[in-house]
């Protein structure tokens, strides 16, 4: 008999944008926001996909190195020495992907101990490979970003928590239904502030996109701390109305301790109950991912081309004579009668 789960762990965490997964310290350091380096390896341990993605950095390697830079600034924290040694092998504890990535379908691992990859799945496989042009608030990006990982999808048990046997599917992408995307939000507005008001749109972009991919989202408060007490920070609530559950922290790196976030609070059902959804837009209409993605494709190659042209000016047939003394009499005649 195998004991099977009757829960719906996530398939995939993404961790969307720099400020999901890493904060400013005291020092002006950027290290891994608390609960990460947990959340990681839980990932591991369950065969959760883990994804970092940011809009930010050109190439993949740099999305990387700045990982591991905040990574070594956060060497005290459990767990981190693990994740740097999944990093170098074949199957990493975290992707990373840009807006420059070539998405391309997963290399096969099959072993013995392993289901069989399915042909079947990776031939229907599309992605998008619209690049900047899929830049949130299109889905493009996010979705590519999925397909472009494999997972082992795991049984679901009945409401009795076990069962006589379970149909054990083939290596796959993880579906956006089964995948929670963490973004933060919340700016700091103070003055001395580095975020704008352009940051703090791209943030509620981010949240389409994944709404828009039929994904679920945890929106992360940027609150302050008990030594930047006196910084305001405004509450936008246009994002949180986006997304499925608003938290104020992820948790600690303590395994032993309770968390308010960990794969099985963010399962179904669990501690914040998020229904696998469907592509929605901003006022929960039900949408086409692809109309979407190919409305935002069309419309931003159509600003390019239009942004190209607009600084030429076109001349034919204008001459450059100036206006005889006799017509300018004529509309001055003209103007007098009005």
């Amino acid at each position: 008999m195998n004991m099977v789960r009757n829960i719906d762990l996530p398939e995939a965490l993404v961790f969307y944008g720099v400020e999901s997964m890493m904060t400013q310290e005291r020092d002006k350091t950027i290290g891994l926001r608390s609960g990460v380096s947990r959340l990681l390896n839980e990932c591991r341990e369950l065969g959760t996909a883990a994804l970092f993605l940011s809009e930010e950095f050109g190439e993949e390697e740099s999305v990387k190195q700045f990982f591991l830079k905040a990574l070594a600034e956060s060497s005290n924290v459990g767990g981190v020495k693990t994740i740097e040694k999944t990093l170098h092998c074949d199957d990493p504890i975290i992707n990373f992907r840009c807006l420059n990535s070539e998405f391309v379908t997963p290399e096969s691992n099959n072993n013995d101990d392993t289901p069989y990859l399915s042909d079947e799945h990776d031939e229907d496989i599309e992605f998008y490979n619209v690049h900047i042009n899929g830049r949130s608030p299109s889905p493009a990006f996010l979705l590519d970003s999925l397909c472009s990982v494999h997972i082992d999808p795991q049984g679901f048990g009945g409401s009795s928590g076990f069962g006589t046997g379970q149909w054990i599917d083939p290596r796959r992408s993880p579906m956006p239904a089964r995948t929670v995307v963490f973004i933060a939000g919340d700016w700091d507005t103070s003055e001395d502030s580095s975020m704008d008001m352009e940051a703090l749109s791209t943030v509620y972009d981010r949240c389409a996109a994944a709404r828009a991919a039929g994904c679920r989202i945890i929106y992360i408060e940027q609150l302050p701390d008990e030594t930047q007490q006196n910084i305001p920070v405004r509450d936008d609530t246009q994002t949180m109305a986006l997304c499925d559950a608003v938290i104020t922290t992820l948790g600690n790196d303590n395994p032993r301790d309770l968390q308010p976030i960990s794969l099985d609070a963010v399962s179904t059902p669990g501690d914040y109950w998020l229904n696998p959804p469907t592509p929605r837009d901003d006022v929960g209409n039900r949408v086409s991912v692809d109309d979407i993605v190919e409305w935002f494709r069309s419309e931003r190659e159509m600003e390019e081309i239009v942004g190209d042209e607009g600084c030429v000016v076109n001349d034919d047939g204008i001459e450059g004579e100036d206006m005889s003394e006799e017509e300018m009499n004529k509309i001055l005649a003209d103007l007098d009668g009005l």
